[in-house]
Formats: C-alpha cells, sequence, structure tokens
C-alpha cells in the first residue's frame, strides 16, 4: 500500500472514530435529561413565541403516532401538514397555530419540539399550550415528564 493510500485510509478510521464517539456523548447527554419539559416563551406588545422540548426513552415513530392520534381526539383541533419522514405536525386550533418535530436522536430517543406564536401581551401564560402538549403525548407513553422552572 501507498503511503498516502495509508494516511487516507488512517484519516477516515480517525474520522470515524471521533464522530461516533461524539454521537455517542450525545444520547448520554439526552439520557441525562429525558423526560424534563424545557420552556422559552417571549411576550411583548407586538407578539411573541412559546416552545417546549423533552427528550424521551420512546421509539421516534411511536411519539410519532401517538401525537397524530391524540390530535385527531381534539375536534377544536385541525392538522393542517403532517410528514412522518421529516417528523412534522402542523396544527390550527382556533386562531392559534402550533409546530411539532419529532426527532431520532437514538433508536429508542425522541426529541420532541412544539412551538407556537402568541399573542400580544406582556401578561404570563400561566397554561402553556405547548407544555400541554408533551405533558398529554407523555401521558399517552406511560411517561412522567415534569416541568423544569424558566
Amino acid at each position: 500500500m501507498c503511503p498516502n493510500r495509508r494516511s487516507a485510509a488512517f484519516v477516515v478510521t480517525l474520522f470515524l472514530l471521533l464522530t461516533s464517539s461524539m454521537h455517542a456523548q450525545w444520547v448520554m447527554a439526552a439520557h441525562a435529561a429525558r423526560n424534563q419539559i424545557n420552556r422559552m416563551t417571549q411576550r411583548s406588545a407586538s407578539g411573541g413565541y412559546d416552545i417546549a422540548t423533552v427528550v424521551l426513552d420512546a421509539d421516534p415513530s411511536k411519539v410519532y403516532d401517538k401525537t397524530i392520534e391524540l390530535l385527531k381526539t381534539h375536534p377544536e383541533v385541525t392538522i393542517t401538514n403532517e410528514d412522518k419522514q421529516t417528523g412534522t405536525i402542523k396544527i390550527q386550533k382556533g386562531k392559534q397555530v402550533l409546530g411539532f418535530q419529532i426527532n431520532a436522536l437514538a433508536d429508542k430517543v425522541t426529541q420532541m419540539i412544539v412551538a407556537s406564536g402568541v399573542g400580544k401581551s406582556k401578561e404570563p401564560d400561566q397554561t402553556s399550550t405547548v407544555v400541554e402538549s408533551i405533558i398529554r403525548v407523555c401521558a399517552e407513553l406511560n411517561v412522567k415528564c415534569t416541568v423544569q422552572p424558566n
């Protein structure tokens, strides 16, 4: 084998080892934060946003299917777009719109993000629709999720 090929093979092997190691570290960090709902919100006179996220020990496909199933039980909710391949679900509830993003972090580890625009107000919303959505999915999956303080 010529020296250039050995060098290239060494670099490729090193790259593969490092990237698989970094992925494993990411999954371990996700496991440490599992079932903890984190929320970020901002409101102003011109509007704002409300976002919640959770990492679940569950199959991503099952989380997606349960979310769709749960949303269909609410007649006040209209699913405006769903794409299982990308893990996205878009819904409308009255004038409010929400988006769900369900990502596989590993075979049985799922990240769920729920986002919504909020109306013009500086008053905090005590019962966040995005947090309630995640809590309902957790309950359907028999997973106890807890809301972390902001």
